[in-house]
C-alpha cells in the first residue's frame, strides 16, 4: 500500500504505533494513534449513516483541537472533501463560502452558532454536529461517534482524489476554494520532512490555524507521518505557548513572523526556559533577518525560512542550512520541485535577476472550485505562477522580495516592502513593521512605514527615518512613520497590507 492518503497513513499508525501519543491536549489526557484513528473512522461513520458520499463536502468551523484532526482522518476515510472554515469569518462570509460549496455536512462548536444560524444552507445540511457543547437541532459530537459504526479505509480510493478545500484569505467578490488532492497533500509533507530533517521523538506546538495550509501541513500530516506527538494550542497566545514549550518539552515549532516577533518579546520570554526548542520553521510572509537572528543567537534556536502557497500543498522550499541566520533566503526547492523566475512577457531570467517566481511539481492544486479560467490562468503549461516577486542566487536558493500586489513603484522605481522592512527592523527600538505604498499624484506611490516600538520604549518617527536614510536608496526611504500600538492581522497571523493602505487601521 503506497501510503499516498491521509487515511491510509493514519490507518498504518494505528496498527504499528498505536499506543504512542499523537495529540497532546493542554487539558485532559494525551491521545494516541489507535484512540485518534478510532474516533476519526467512527466519525467517519457518522457521515456514512447521515448520505454523505464520496466527493461531497464536509465542512468545518473550529478551533484547533482533536475534533480538528479527526474531522481531516474522517472525511479522508469517507472520500467526503473537507472544507475548512476560517475561524474568523463573519456570517455573511460563511454564507457566501457555503453557497459556493454545497457541503452536505457541518462540524461546529458552541461558540460558532450564531455565526451560523442565520447561514441559509445550514437548514437544507444532512449533518449538523457540535462539539463540546449541546444545542437545538444540532447532534452532539462525542454522543454522535460513540454510537456509530466505524467505517473502514476503502484502498480502492484514488490518491489523486480530493482531500481538502481552503478558501483563499484576504479576497474580496466570490470566495476561491482550492482543492488540494490526497497525494498532493502527502507528498508536499513527505518532501518537507526529507528537507527539513525532522527527528523521531520532536514533539510540535500548533500555533497556527488547522484552518490554514501552513498549519495544517506542518501540525498535522508530518506528525502522524513520523509517529511524532503535537501539542495542540486551540488559538495563539504567547503565555499559553510558552507554558506549553516548558510542560512538554516542544522541540519544534513552525509559524509566521508576527507571532515570534511577539513570543520572544523580551517582556514575555523573560524567565521562561525554551531550551527544549531545537528548531523553528518561519514563513508566511517576509521574514526579517533579525528575528532569525535573534532567535539563534540570544536562545539558541536554530532558524529555517520556508516558502509556499496553499496552491503547493503548500510548502515549495526551505533553507537546508541551519546556522546561517544571516541569510534572506528561504531556500532551495523541496525534492522534486523546479522553480524559474520570468519577466513580464513569461521570459526566463538569471541568477539575481527579480521577476515572477513559477514551480513545477507534482503536488499542485487540482484547481479553484468551480472557476476553471482563474485555475487555467495561475496554471500555464504546467507552471504555477505564484504572484510572488523573488530571484534565484547563484546557488539557485530562493529569495522573495514582496507579492507582486505589494510591489511600490515610486518615480517609476520598484521598491520591494521586504527590504525597507529588514532595514527598519535593524533600528532599536522597534518590535514590528509593516511598509506599504500610497498613491500619490506625482510619484505613483510613496512608501509609508508602520512601526509597533518594543514595550516601554519611546520611538520618534523622525529617528526611524533618518536610520533608513543612511541604509536606503532615496526613493526607498519611508516618506512617513507611523507609529501604532497593534498590527492588523489575519486569522493566521499575516498583516493585512490591505487595511493599512485603504487606511483602516489610522
Amino acid at each position: 500500500m503506497s501510503q499516498n492518503r491521509i487515511d491510509q497513513i493514519f490507518l498504518a499508525a494505528a496498527k504499528d504505533s498505536g499506543e504512542r501519543p499523537y495529540i497532546l491536549l493542554r487539558d485532559g489526557p494525551a491521545a494516541t494513534f489507535a484512540n485518534t484513528f478510532e474516533r476519526a473512522s467512527q466519525l467517519a461513520g457518522v457521515f456514512a449513516a447521515a448520505g454523505i458520499k464520496p466527493g461531497d463536502r464536509a465542512a468545518s468551523l473550529l478551533d484547533n483541537s482533536r475534533e480538528a484532526i479527526e474531522f481531516f482522518v474522517a472525511c479522508a476515510i469517507a472520500g467526503a472533501i473537507g472544507v475548512v472554515i476560517n475561524g474568523h469569518s463573519t456570517s455573511h462570509e460563511i454564507s457566501a463560502l457555503m453557497a459556493d460549496c454545497q457541503p452536505v455536512g457541518l462540524l461546529t462548536e458552541k461558540r460558532f452558532l450564531e455565526r451560523v444560524t442565520d447561514v441559509p444552507a445550514v437548514a437544507n445540511l444532512r449533518l449538523r454536529l457540535i462539539a463540546r457543547g449541546s444545542a437545538q437541532g444540532w447532534d452532539n459530537y462525542d454522543e454522535a461517534i460513540a454510537k456509530a459504526v466505524p467505517l473502514p479505509v476503502d484502498n480502492s480510493f484514488s490518491d489523486e482524489a480530493p482531500a481538502l478545500m481552503i478558501y483563499s484569505s484576504g479576497t474580496t467578490g466570490k470566495p476561491k476554494g482550492i482543492l488540494l488532492s490526497q497525494r498532493g497533500l502527502v507528498l508536499d509533507a513527505r518532501a518537507m520532512i526529507e528537507a527539513i530533517r525532522y527527528e523521531k521523538g520532536d514533539i510540535s506546538l500548533t500555533i497556527l490555524p488547522l484552518f490554514s495550509s501552513f498549519g495544517f501541513a506542518f501540525d498535522f500530516l508530518h506528525n502522524a507521518i513520523m509517529r511524532n506527538s503535537v501539542v495542540i494550542l486551540d488559538k495563539f497566545d504567547e503565555e499559553n505557548a510558552l507554558s506549553c514549550i516548558e510542560r512538554f518539552r516542544v522541540t519544534f515549532m513552525a509559524g509566521v513572523p508576527t507571532m515570534f516577533a511577539r513570543l520572544f518579546a523580551e517582556d514575555k520570554i523573560t524567565g521562561r526556559d525554551v531550551s527544549s526548542l531545537r528548531l523553528i520553521d518561519v514563513g508566511g510572509g517576509p521574514v526579517s533577518v533579525r528575528l532569525k537572528r535573534m532567535l539563534k543567537q540570544e536562545h539558541g534556536i536554530d532558524v529555517v525560512e520556508s516558502y509556499g502557497l496553499t496552491e503547493i500543498s503548500p510548502v515549495a522550499s526551505v533553507q537546508r542550512s541551519r546556522t546561517d541566520a544571516d541569510s534572506a533566503s528561504c531556500g532551495l526547492p523541496l525534492p522534486g520541485f523546479e522553480v524559474k523566475v520570468v519577466d513580464s512577457n513569461g521570459q526566463a531570467l538569471p541568477p539575481g535577476e527579480p521577476g515572477e517566481l513559477l514551480f513545477r511539481s507534482e503536488t499542485f492544486m487540482i484547481g479553484y472550485w468551480n472557476q476553471p479560467e482563474q485555475t487555467a490562468k495561475t496554471i500555464v503549461d504546467g507552471w504555477l505562477h505564484t504572484g510572488d516577486v523573488g530571484l534565484l542566487d547563484k546557488n539557485g536558493e530562493i529569495q522573495i522580495l514582496d507579492r507582486t500586489k505589494d510591489l511600490i513603484v515610486s518615480n517609476g522605481f520598484n521598491v520591494f516592502p521586504k527590504e525597507v522592512e529588514n532595514a527598519i527592523m535593524e533600528f532599536d527600538g522597534v518590535q514590528e513593521c509593516a511598509v506599504i505604498g500610497v498613491k500619490d499624484e506625482i510619484k505613483g506611490e510613496i512608501v509609508h512605514a508602520y512601526v509597533i516600538p518594543k514595550m516601554g520604549v519611546r520611538l520618534d518617527a523622525d529617528d526611524v527615518i533618518a536610520h533608513c536614510r543612511e541604509r536606503l536608496s532615496r526613493y526607498k526611504v519611508p516618506r512617513e512613520v507611523h507609529l501604532i500600538d497593534r498590527m492588523p492581522l489575519t486569522a493566521s497571523g499575516k498583516i493585512k497590507r490591505h487595511a493599512l493602505r485603504e487606511g483602516e487601521w489610522q
